[in-house]
């Protein structure tokens, strides 16, 4: 049997594909569109409500030729209908201006509602890769 922290892992595991793919319509089926859903962009202040993020989402991935973003030292807890993600995650994006590579740390909190997970917050921060990663 499946427990709840495996669903939510799938989740958030499908949430880095959508913003890998650059499928905002992966991301609409994910997030949460009620009004209290928050994000928070490395370098970004906050942004509130459904719309508004799908629009951040939109300019991030219009920005970049090929973007990747990499879930690592992934933590899960659940609470009853929350559960929170706490990851490192590693950056790679290409425009025409060049390529980056970047590190954050992010935490996703989903809400479960009719049975169903869904994200309503997102926030990473940037943070100086550890040694491994650099180039």
């Amino acid at each position: 049997m499946e427990r709840e922290s495996d669903r939510v892992r799938a989740l958030n595991q499908r949430f880095y594909d959508a913003v890998s793919r650059q499928n905002l319509l992966g991301m609409e089926q994910i997030w949460s569109h009620a009004t209290h859903v928050r994000c928070v962009h490395p370098g970004w202040t906050l942004i509130e409500g459904w719309e508004a993020i799908r629009d951040s989402w939109r300019r991030i991935f219009q920005g970049a030729l090929c973007l990747t973003v990499e879930p690592e030292d992934l933590h899960v807890t659940v609470l009853g209908p929350t559960a929170v993600v706490t990851c490192r995650e590693r950056i790679s994006s290409f425009t025409l201006e060049g390529s980056t590579m970047q590190a954050a740390q992010a935490t996703n909190i989903y809400e479960k509602r009719a049975g169903r997970w869904e994200l309503i917050h997102h926030h990473a921060s940037a943070i100086k890769p550890p040694a491994a990663l650099e180039p």
